[in-house]
């Protein structure tokens, strides 16, 4: 009987069955689609760089870093396609042509896809975005509606494989975290100048004028929401899954030098600022490694919400102090700090209620 059991477990499923169901997806194709991911990203930094560093220069839509983030974006979506199609030729339904977690990707390949188009139609018609203009372009955005659709299948099928599965270590995780990372970065793309680590010249040097105020509250609003972008997507993860060692940094780190790259103008003559961001990603892999925070242990899941966000903020400034000085006050940035520790926690609450 066992062995009769076991030739009905291996048999194929009827067209019937394919139909209602989702096909197989793995590991593998998670990691393909992720690696895939990283040829978008790419491709959105560059154009973003090229935008905020030689603007004067940009009087065409075909310019060479459009070519790297569009042929990523067909490369992707090729592979959706030709995955969907090979499904379909099987007996797959439609609508579950692809992966569990992956019809929304291909749903964010045709936003992305229109939403070029109709970049294309807005800079004819209203010219080539200059600075902040270039972040809030409706058909920017709508472009990283598409691109964080796409990216985050790895995540999406590695959520459901957990679902069905133990999924813990790099082995299985790296597409979701590699899927993370690109999350992460278009938020942080899109919010690059309210980040206030990308701008230390601003903290070094003094504004002009004697009422500060302006400034001082745009700089913690740069406090402030960066910390609830990384821990509002480190807790999402953190929710799920017990995190492989070095993943936080991978993260962290990643992210930091997209950003820097990005933001090199206002960098490059305080690259001190960069050992905050590396220090930080090594302390919260060491800090995660003692705290152990996950949702069986709540509190010391607060703590870590709590500690992450403040530790970046805190050596950023410390470092900032102790080479180059800073025009704040201690009143301003010792509280900074504790508020960024403050969102964490409260984002906590948020991803882990307390029973």
């Amino acid at each position: 009987m066992a062995t009769t059991h076991a030739r009905q477990e291996i048999q194929p499923m009827s067209a019937g069955q394919k139909a209602a169901h989702y096909p197989a997806g793995g590991r593998g194709f998670d990691l393909i689609v992720a690696v895939l991911s990283l040829w978008i990203l790419a491709g959105l930094y560059l154009d973003g760089s090229a935008h905020h560093h030689i603007p004067d220069l940009i009087e065409t839509f075909f310019t060479p870093w459009h070519a790297v983030l569009y042929s990523g974006f067909a490369v992707s979506a090729g592979l959706l396609l030709m995955t969907q199609w090979r499904n379909v030729s099987r007996g797959y339904r439609w609508s579950h042509s692809l992966p569990q977690g992956y019809m929304t990707s291909l749903l964010g390949s045709v936003i992305f896809l229109f939403s070029g188009g109709a970049d294309f139609l807005w800079h004819t018609a209203f010219g080539f975005e200059v600075g902040l203009e270039a972040l809030v372009s409706p058909s920017h955005l709508a472009l990283a509606v598409g691109g964080v659709l796409m990216i985050s299948g790895p995540l999406r099928g590695t959520l459901y494989r957990s679902s069905q599965q133990a999924v813990k270590g790099w082995h299985e995780l790296l597409p979701a975290v590699l899927s993370l990372l690109g999350i992460l970065s278009v938020l942080t793309f899109f919010n690059g100048d309210f980040a206030i680590i990308t701008y230390p010249n601003y903290m070094a040097i003094r504004p002009p004028g004697s009422d500060t105020f302006f400034y001082d509250t745009h700089a913690l609003a740069s406090v402030l929401i960066p910390s609830a972008l990384l821990m509002g997507v480190i807790l999402f993860a953190l929710r799920h899954w017990t995190l492989p060692p070095g993943s936080l940094t991978v993260l962290i780190v990643g992210n930091g030098l997209l950003m820097t790259w990005f933001h090199l103008k206002e960098v490059y003559l305080y690259p001190q600022i960069f050992f905050a961001i590396a220090l930080t990603g090594i302390a919260a892999d060491a800090l995660y490694q003692l705290l152990k925070p996950s949702a069986v242990r709540v509190q010391a899941l607060r703590m870590f919400a709590f500690a992450l966000p403040a530790l970046l903020f805190a050596l950023f400034f410390v470092i900032l102090i102790t080479t180059a000085g800073i025009w704040w006050s201690v009143h301003l940035w010792t509280g900074a700090v504790f508020l960024a520790g403050v969102v964490g926690l409260l984002l906590s609450f948020l991803t882990h209620p307390t029973k």
